[in-house]
């Protein structure tokens, strides 16, 4: 049960209106730009939601708000403040117990994917030139799957497992030297 029923519908049509057009098929220059705009409204109003609130958490808006906020901070990639300010709040409502540890994972990740720094918890991927899969560098790898169980992520290999059977494909993953 969420107290804020209203923040947690709002939190949702960003979230809808950004996959939405996310998932456009080739993406002309005016899809492009429609999909920045609305960006820059998710952005804008998830600033003002965390000043005002901070961490949108599961008490708030309920599971699916939390995560529809954290959809809407993970695209916010024109606005690198707003991810850094978001992840005080988040990790706040981590350690409050109302909000999901692996969400700081992917957002911390995202964060040092835009600061060219290796990943924390193993969570960003980018796709060669074949289409496939290529987990991008981490720190200390023989820690990994220890970091990322702190989190409530699954081993790097089931994730990757799992990848291989919703894709169809064997070979969607590079293979790591």
């Amino acid at each position: 049960m969420t107290t804020d029923p209203v923040l947690a519908a709002r939190l949702r049509q960003c979230a809808v209106r950004d996959q939405e057009l996310a998932k456009v098929p080739g993406k002309t220059a005016e899809d492009v730009d429609r999909w920045m705009r609305v960006a820059a409204e998710n952005e804008r109003f998830l600033w003002d939601v965390l000043h005002d609130r901070g961490w949108p958490g599961h008490t708030l808006v309920g599971e699916q708000g939390s995560a529809d906020a954290m959809l809407v901070v993970q695209h916010a990639s024109q606005d690198r403040k707003l991810q850094r300010f978001a992840l005080g709040c988040l990790i706040e409502a981590v350690d409050a117990g109302d909000a999901d540890a692996a969400h700081v994972a992917y957002l911390t990740d995202r964060i040092h994917l835009h600061a060219r720094v290796p990943l924390r918890y193993g969570t960003q991927y980018e796709r060669n030139e074949h289409g496939q899969y290529r987990l991008l560098p981490v720190e200390d790898p023989e820690t990994l799957d220890e970091r990322r169980a702190r989190m409530g992520l699954e081993p790097l290999d089931v994730f990757e497992r799992r990848l291989r059977e919703v894709s169809g494909r064997a070979d969607v993953l590079e293979e790591r030297s």
